[in-house]
């Protein structure tokens, strides 16, 4: 990755970071999903929480922007959760007794 200068975002819409001071950075989700796995962290602080305009949640971490570029990467390469369900857009076929109800 190149070199990111104080004060400079990385990651995406979906989940961005940024150092505000050094050794403490802050990421941004606008997904439920990264949210609920930010908040389960030993090592996160809610420290912002949209209420208009869409879904956003900010939390502080006290490490380095090169943590937070790690974090980003396995967040966004891994399945968001095992129990996930996949929607294919596929409805299931009535069985044979449910057409005669």
């Amino acid at each position: 990755m190149s070199k990111v200068e104080f004060g400079d975002a990385i990651g995406d819409v979906a989940l961005s970071a940024w150092q505000v001071a050094p050794g403490v950075t802050w990421v941004q989700t606008r997904n439920p999903a990264y949210a609920r796995k930010l908040a389960k962290r030993s090592d996160a602080r809610l420290v912002a929480r949209g209420v208009a305009g869409g879904y956003l949640r900010t939390f502080e971490f006290i490490h380095p922007l090169s943590w937070a570029e790690r974090l980003i990467a396995r967040y966004t390469s891994a399945p968001m959760s095992a129990n996930a369900g996949k929607d294919d857009g596929i409805s299931p076929t009535p069985t044979e007794s449910q057409e005669n109800v």
